[in-house]
């Protein structure tokens, strides 16, 4: 303004390091402090401004190399603005995922630890029910076994915002789990594992995703327990209404040894596949293996 304005009043250009003075702290702190950096038009329009700004007086007698160091002084100040603000943002994301991370670890543990015991008491609640005689029983163990479902239904929800951090409201729908750890982790184990996907994938409650995650994980861990050196195969078919989750394992090496899941484990995956609305069959194939093959709803 005083270059265009009132040149008189500007003192003598040559004595200066560089002008305006305020000039690079003022580029610096638009390149750091900008309150919107993806909004590229208000961050650097005032740096170009006070660039222009900066060219006006270079046609007075002295004040040429002025301009051209004063220019070079608030290109610096522009890097290292950025180099501010891209460190800045780095560390709001590093703090951001060490927070989810967090948010997932407790909602990892919530679902373990309270699951598998209101689980179990919907299971107990529902043989109850199938047994009892009287008819007050048989109403009141239906009434603790709906209960118990909609707990879970409930922890699902709060897992789901633990997990994502957001509170617009209950998830309706989660994807299938990612397998891929399993497989990996079999196959550093000394089994390999083949992951095979076909249909087309579509969203799954909660509850199936973490069966289906569950079923595949305590199939591969008897594989390795029961048929070690032997191949297996983790399939996935999307069909229309279900997702088919199968594990198969080759024949092992010792004839004698159990191919597949044992009685107990059988049976608590049957309860897991059951819980989540689902069927389960288990059982030897002609070539010795053994297959394991839930079939899940997806709505």
């Amino acid at each position: 303004v005083l270059c265009a304005l009132a040149p008189a009043a500007v003192p003598p250009l040559a004595d200066l390091p560089v002008w305006p003075p305020a000039g690079p702290f003022a580029v610096y702190a638009a390149m750091a402090f900008a309150a919107e950096p993806d909004r590229a038009t208000r961050r650097w329009l005032p740096v170009l401004a006070l660039a222009l700004a900066v060219l006006l007086p270079a046609e007075w007698p002295g004040a040429a190399f002025l301009v051209l160091r004063t220019e070079v002084v608030l290109a610096l100040a522009v890097l290292y603005g950025l180099y501010a603000e891209t460190g800045a943002r780095l560390r709001r994301a590093l703090e951001e995922r060490a927070e989810r991370v967090e948010r997932e670890r407790l909602a990892g543990e919530m679902h373990d630890v309270v699951t598998h015991r209101v689980s179990r008491m919907v299971l107990r609640a529902g043989a109850l029910a199938d047994q009892a005689a009287d008819e007050r029983a048989r109403a009141a163990a239906e009434e603790l076994r709906a209960t118990g479902r909609a707990a879970l239904d409930e922890l699902r929800h709060m897992s789901v915002l633990l997990r994502r951090g957001t509170g617009e409201g209950f998830d309706l729908g989660l994807p299938l789990p990612d397998l891929r750890s399993l497989v990996s982790e079999s196959a550093f184990r000394g089994v390999p594992v083949e992951l095979v996907v076909s249909g087309v994938p579509v969203p799954v409650p909660g509850a199936v995703g973490r069966t289906a995650y569950r079923v595949v994980q305590e199939a591969l861990a008897n594989v390795r327990e029961h048929a070690p050196g032997t191949d297996a195969r983790v399939e996935v078919r999307y069909l229309p209404g279900v997702v088919r989750v199968s594990v198969r394992n080759t024949r092992p090496e010792d004839a004698f040894a159990p191919p597949g899941l044992g009685g107990e484990g059988l049976n608590e995956v049957s309860q897991w596949v059951e819980l989540a609305g689902g069927t389960l069959k288990a059982g030897p194939v002609e070539d010795g293996g053994f297959l394991v093959t839930a079939t899940l709803p997806t709505n």
